[in-house]
């Protein structure tokens, strides 16, 4: 957005001269209001088909749009959002299949949505929110469950999201998750963040312009993973409920209408307590039993909100 508000300042200086009443209004006007419009895609595609500065401040490189924020209720929308959105500018993503409130696509074409939408997360290092609610049924009104490489793609990209370290809110709806999910164990890539090394007090480090220089006495060297390679640099396993315990910043989680049964949902405690900043959970609609809810309840922390109890698909 700053990019955008800069390109948007210089643009204000070539066009003022331009036949138009919108440049009548104050400079500081619409440079205050401008910006505003960058974070959906219409109005950004809109704005850098205006100047040649305007498409070079809200493109990348790679002419993919700066967007903020994705909003989807179809299929066709989330493809094109993914085909020319930037991944590493979008912080908000929503996608709604439900939305319409009828089954409109079959299950090979969401399945092959959400692994594209998998990979498409693997980039996505400014995400703070994604919200993902999917059809109950398919087109041929049959259950609608994410065979196994489509939830290996979703786990996937999660991870590379939760190793960014930025989402706050997380929504997973109609999306089945059975225990034998929830702890499968998925090739995920390796983490990007930094690891930690400890080296001698006399141990030279050579800096970008060449020189010789010492790490200072008893303080640890961080020094990314790309810079120190591992001796192992293959994927790492994890599993759903692991991808959900390195989400340290999030605040939010909602799992609805995802056929949760008490055991799978007796496992969220261990993890979910080991976040820092969580607030509130929502598990309504699912087949959780009255006594699992409590129990689940009573291991959280005090400060987590518990949505949901008395909103179960089928009350024990």
């Amino acid at each position: 957005r700053a990019r955008a508000s800069d390109a948007f300042r210089t643009m204000l200086g070539e066009v003022a001269r331009c036949p138009c009443p919108i440049w009548e209004c104050p400079p500081e006007l619409l440079v205050e209001l401008g910006p505003r419009l960058f974070d959906t895609a219409r109005d950004t595609g809109r704005l850098a088909c205006a100047s040649a500065r305007l498409s070079s401040g809200l493109r990348t490189p790679t002419g993919r749009l700066r967007v903020g924020s994705v909003v989807v209720v179809s299929l066709e929308a989330l493809r094109e959002a993914m085909e020319r959105a930037s991944p590493g500018d979008v912080e908000v993503l929503r996608v709604d299949l439900a939305a319409r409130g009828a089954a409109r696509y079959d299950r090979g074409a969401i399945s092959r949505a959400m692994q594209e939408l998998g990979r498409y997360l693997e980039g996505a290092s400014s995400l703070q929110v994604l919200s993902v609610r999917l059809v109950s049924f398919d087109t041929a009104m049959e259950r609608l469950r994410l065979e196994s490489k489509t939830w290996a793609a979703l786990i996937r990209g999660l991870s590379s999201v939760a190793q960014f370290g930025r989402l706050r809110t997380l929504e997973l709806s109609r999306v089945s998750i059975k225990a034998s999910q929830a702890t499968q164990a998925i090739d995920c890539p390796p983490d990007r963040r930094g690891r930690v090394l400890r080296r001698a007090s006399t141990s030279p480090i050579r800096s970008a312009g060449g020189s010789d220089i010492f790490a200072p006495r008893g303080r640890d060297l961080v020094l990314g993973a790309a810079a120190v390679p591992s001796e192992d640099d293959g994927a790492e396993t994890r599993s759903f409920l692991d991808v959900l315990g390195e989400l340290a910043e999030l605040e939010e989680l909602r799992l609805t209408h995802d056929e949760l049964l008490g055991s799978t949902a007796a496992m969220l405690p261990p993890v979910l307590a080991t976040l820092p900043k969580l607030d509130r959970v929502d598990l309504a609609r699912n087949y959780i039993p009255r006594q699992v809810m409590e129990e689940v309840r009573s291991a959280l922390p005090r400060r987590v909100r518990l949505l949901g109890d008395d909103k179960q698909a089928i009350c024990f």
